[in-house]
């Protein structure tokens, strides 16, 4: 079982990253962030096998990674289900919703109806204390995060989601498709706003 992929990043469009290792072998993500090309990284990962597919899931942290692991014990929460509820919503947020039983939170991660929610929440809603103890993210230590190797002053992940996801939807109700690389050639650290980044990504068309 693959558990951890540190290499360098060839490819990143918030949807997919692949890393290359030093022993030549590039490993395929579903990766739901941006990553900087060229710089060395290491991500913890889910290798899910069926009889039929692989696949790898990564994640900035070891939490979150437990998170997405307890979703998948849920009923008819799979993979593809779980994973936008750990990168969408986030592992705090997830965790307040099910101990609050906040159906409406989990209903805004995409495949997330509403028995389905009610059902992650009657599910995990007394494992949540055995498996999580702390109520932030901060709370889980610094040594969990991402793995960023050989540093540059740029930083290798563009966790603000939602900026590229708003900029995302704005263009493409403009008619523009396929438009993943040229937002990721625009995304940069000094981008504030999914406005900024609209206006850049339409220079680059």
């Amino acid at each position: 079982m693959i558990g951890y992929v540190q290499g360098k990043v060839l490819f990143s469009d918030g949807k997919k990253a692949l890393v290359l290792t030093n022993q030549g072998v590039g490993y395929d993500l579903n990766y739901g962030y941006f990553l900087q090309a060229d710089t060395i990284i290491g991500l913890y990962t889910h290798h899910h096998i069926t009889d039929s597919d692989q696949s790898l899931w990564a994640f900035n942290n070891i939490e979150d990674k437990r998170m997405f692991e307890l979703l998948k014990t849920v009923n008819k929460v799979g993979s593809s289900k779980a994973y936008p509820l750990v990168t969408n919503i986030g592992r705090d947020e997830l965790i307040e919703a099910i101990r609050l039983e906040q159906v409406s939170v989990l209903t805004k991660s995409p495949g997330i109806g509403k028995k389905v929610a009610e059902q992650i929440i009657l599910s995990l809603k007394d494992k949540i204390g055995q498996h999580f103890s702390f109520s932030s993210e901060a709370e889980a230590g610094e040594g969990s995060d991402v793995t960023q190797i050989g540093a540059t002053e740029k930083p290798a992940i563009y966790s603000n989601k939602k900026l590229v996801v708003e900029a995302r939807m704005a263009l493409e109700s403009l008619g523009y498709k396929d438009i993943d690389l040229a937002i990721q050639s625009c995304l940069d650290e000094t981008v504030q706003s999914s406005e900024e980044l609209i206006k850049r990504v339409l220079k680059e068309l």
